[in-house]
């Protein structure tokens, strides 16, 4: 396994034990998707679900964000969109910030599009959308 995809894996499962410990996940339904890539991918990490629908959540340990985050936010439309979900969030690892405890990864970045927020804030419901 590359560096790369090993740094990718450490970042997706602190991720997961995070929402894990934070959501009492006692099930363990959050969870890493193992097969990454390809036209029909569905997020990295599944489980999470906001109003009963679910919710995409890609997850990027880059050494910098700068320039990737158009890409990212399109990679998780798409994603989102395979995987019939309405919520989706790009989470990335932020330099400097531990993935070893709840309260460091509390920090981590996470990043979505406006009307994401509209349809978690009015529970699934929009106003205008017909547009």
């Amino acid at each position: 396994m590359s560096r790369a995809k090993q740094r990718g894996t450490l970042f997706e499962s602190a991720i997961v034990k995070y929402l894990r410990a934070r959501l009492g996940d006692t099930e363990q339904t959050i969870h890493r998707e193992v097969l990454h890539g390809g036209g029909n991918d569905q997020g990295d990490i599944t489980g999470v679900r906001i109003h009963g629908q679910p919710v995409v959540i890609e997850a990027k340990n880059y050494s910098t964000y700068s320039g990737h985050l158009k890409e990212w936010m399109q990679e998780g439309r798409t994603e989102a969109g395979n995987a019939d979900a309405p919520y989706w969030f790009v989470v990335f690892h932020q330099k400097g910030v531990g993935l070893d405890s709840l309260k460091s990864m509390d920090n981590q970045p996470v990043v979505t599009d406006l009307k994401t927020l509209a349809l978690i804030a009015g529970h699934g419901v929009i106003e205008g959308d017909e547009e």
